[in-house]
């Protein structure tokens, strides 16, 4: 079995995602790299940048499958269009551990470069019309999110399959905790989809202090009552600011119970998180 990083159209809601149907989901990840957009697929090359993805533990048959759809002679490997390569990539959580991807082994086009490094955003991104976005902490209050980024009309709630909520994301300024996702794949953590602007996007970066405390990521998100997913922009913290042993204050905590009474759900995702917070693991 092999642990593979993929940042393409492999990834969960793309158009190739069905070749990983028996892979096993290890959860969304980063390495370090640049990643281009090549027309109807994008590119990997070696250098400074973070470009996100999805860690998959593939079989021997299915990774011979792929090897083929990307080009991949491992005989040839100066002549094949991908190269597969062992890389170090690194959990949302702050782990990290070796896997393999496959690197462009051209040159791109200029102009090319997909700067976030989140090839699922950089095409919802392109879409001519509202942006679907996730809240699962404290935005989930309605009053504070429209303080925050002006209204946001109807609120779908649904959930992240495979995360929980977790307490694990160090503020900004004081010495405390706020919210945060972490996959383990067996929970679901509850959110709200809105539908909103860049602009909106790009104030509520402003906010969680995208780049470098949470990065803004896609990932797929069930609706209620709705059969399949839907991709949708969300912030999880980056990995340098992931902590444990820190308190949560108690106003952000009412922000936080506020959102789950206005969507009516159990408090045990809460809980659970508070639970974990208290014993102080991540």
């Amino acid at each position: 079995m092999t642990k593979l990083f993929v940042y393409g159209t492999l990834l969960r809601g793309l158009s190739r995602a069905q070749m990983l149907r028996s892979s096993r989901f290890l959860g969304p990840a980063l390495l370090s790299g640049r990643l281009f957009d090549l027309g109807s697929y994008p590119g990997l090359l070696f250098g400074e940048g973070l470009v996100v993805g999805e860690i998959h533990l593939v079989d021997s048959s299915t990774l011979q499958r792929l090897d083929r759809v990307e080009d991949f002679d491992a005989g040839d490997p100066e002549g094949s269009l991908y190269r597969r390569e062992p890389v170090s990539a690194r959990h949302f959580s702050g782990g990290g551990e070796t896997v393999e991807t496959y690197f462009y082994n051209r040159e791109p086009a200029a102009g090319a470069l997909i700067p976030h490094g989140d090839y699922r955003r950089h095409l919802i991104e392109r879409r001519p019309c509202a942006q679907p976005a996730v809240a699962y902490g404290s935005n989930l209050s309605l009053a504070r999110i429209e303080a925050r980024i002006g209204p946001v009309g109807r609120r779908h709630p649904g959930c992240f399959e495979g995360f929980r909520l977790s307490l694990d994301k160090r503020a900004a300024i004081r010495r405390n905790v706020v919210a945060n996702i972490r996959y383990t794949g067996e929970d679901d953590c509850p959110g709200a989809l809105h539908h909103l602007s860049l602009e909106q996007l790009q104030a509520m970066d402003r906010y969680e202090g995208t780049p470098n405390h949470y990065l803004r990521i896609v990932l797929p998100f069930r609706l209620n009552g709705r059969s399949g997913t839907r991709l949708a922009h969300t912030w999880i913290a980056h990995p340098d600011r992931v902590t444990a042993g820190l308190p949560v204050r108690a106003e952000y905590l009412s922000h936080l119970r506020s959102g789950y009474a206005q969507f009516g759900w159990s408090e045990a995702p809460i809980t659970r998180a508070l639970e974990i917070l208290r014993q102080g693991n991540p």
